[in-house]
């Protein structure tokens, strides 16, 4: 007698008629015939029509794993962000930067350098099991991390760990996103400080930069004696970001000589790529991707006679230096590769000093902004000169208040007890 015929690969059972359980709850489940295993799915609900709801909407949601990567209520939130990070590798739509943001949250270093307390997730809550994971444990984690003084990492953390969860809901093994139910972020607002003190700050602040980049004492700082003489190329990046109010780091560092023209009767730099971090690469990890950040970062920006006489002098030190460049930068690194962002980041500390330790790289990419805009009455031309969308460049960049409509007649008759004239 001839045994049950098989199923068809990659197709469900008929769905069981929904049970009464001892608790009150109604039960169905109905079976995967996959490639790689038969999978069970079951689901509950109040009543016999919600257990199949939610049913049909699992097996409409339902993709297939290989066994050895199955997903299950026990995979550990470490195994689910490994995961996570494959599926992002395999997206050829997902950035390797965005990838390696993510990794660099979840992935402790091993690192002789880094400190092995810095929070992440799998130092963290990374032993948890998927069902342990819920809204309130996730919660607190969120908010120890604030209470560390961490609010910008608790929001990084938010949106890894929702998409970690998503996972979990695809395969079947959640209902429910459990991040959809964490608090909230309240946002804080700082008392606004505005962008006038940056635009006033700039002239003393060059002044403070080359004094530092001469050896001189500058407040917070003590004048150079010994060890490697300070790097000039402090004065001049911060002439072309305030020139220019290109992105620090990613697209200053990744500036071609090929991409500046200086003998023009117009001097103009073009902004054709960026510094992307990739876990595997040299010099930190940092590569240089051969496009902007943006569809709205390919732009070409005319220069203003500051920046063009220090991008002058970096162009003169490299002829003179002979600094190996063969990537033909403007700003590389001493060994000719291309420049770590951290390593510069403490060079900037360090010449800021604490007359200006408020200054980030970006208060006057955000200052360049405003000031384009308050000049020409032109947030588009000021989001063109940042390579920023308008909604962007308004949102994060441009200080300027908002005009009230014109009511002064309206209100001086009020106050002069006048009838307004219609």
């Amino acid at each position: 007698m001839p045994g049950r015929q098989a199923r068809p690969v990659g197709t469900f059972g008929t769905p069981s008629k929904p049970r009464k359980q001892p608790n009150g709850s109604w039960r169905t489940s109905v079976r995967h015939y996959g490639a790689w295993q038969t999978t069970l799915i079951q689901r509950y609900g109040a009543t016999s029509t919600e257990a199949s709801n939610k049913l049909a909407e699992a097996m409409r949601d339902f993709q297939e794993v290989p066994a050895e990567n199955q997903i299950t209520r026990t995979t550990t939130l470490i195994e689910l962000a490994r995961e996570l990070l494959t599926s992002m590798r395999l997206d050829p739509t997902c950035p390797p930067g965005l990838v390696e943001d993510y990794r660099r949250e979840i992935e402790v270093s091993h690192d002789k350098r880094a400190n092995p307390n810095t929070v992440k997730i799998e130092n963290t809550i990374g032993h948890l099991q998927i069902w342990q994971a819920t809204a309130g444990e996730l919660d607190r984690h969120l908010k120890r991390i604030i209470t560390l003084g961490h609010p910008r990492k608790a929001k990084q953390h938010k949106i890894i760990l929702r998409a970690m969860m998503q996972i979990a809901v695809l395969h079947g093994v959640l209902d429910t996103n459990p991040v959809n139910n964490v608090d909230p972020f309240r946002r804080t607002r700082r008392q606004a400080r505005g962008k006038v003190r940056d635009m006033n700050a700039l002239p003393p602040f060059r002044a403070q930069v080359r004094a530092w980049a001469r050896g001189e004492e500058i407040p917070g700082t003590p004048a150079y004696t010994k060890g490697p003489r300070r790097d000039w190329t402090m004065v001049w990046v911060v002439d072309v970001i305030t020139g220019t109010g290109i992105r620090p780091y990613e697209e200053v560092f990744a500036l071609l000589l090929d991409d500046i023209n200086l003998e023009t009767p117009d001097p103009y730099l073009d902004v054709t790529g960026t510094l992307d971090q990739i876990r595997g690469a040299g010099n930190g990890g940092w590569v240089r991707k051969p496009a902007p950040k943006t569809d709205n970062g390919w732009r070409r920006i005319l220069l203003p006679q500051h920046s063009i006489e220090s991008i002058t002098e970096a162009i003169d030190y490299l002829e003179i230096s002979e600094v190996p460049n063969p990537h033909g930068l403007l700003f590389p690194a001493a060994n000719g590769s291309l420049r770590n962002p951290n390593n510069f980041g403490r060079v900037w500390r360090a010449a800021r000093a604490t007359e200006f330790a408020w200054v980030t790289p970006r208060t006057f990419r955000r200052g360049v902004g405003t000031a384009v805009d308050n000049a020409t009455g032109s947030p588009e031309d000021a989001a063109r000169q940042l390579g920023n969308t308008t909604a962007v460049a308004k949102t994060h960049y441009i200080d300027r208040p908002e005009t009230a409509p014109d009511h002064r007649a309206i209100l001086e008759q009020w106050a002069r007890g006048e009838r307004r004239q219609t």
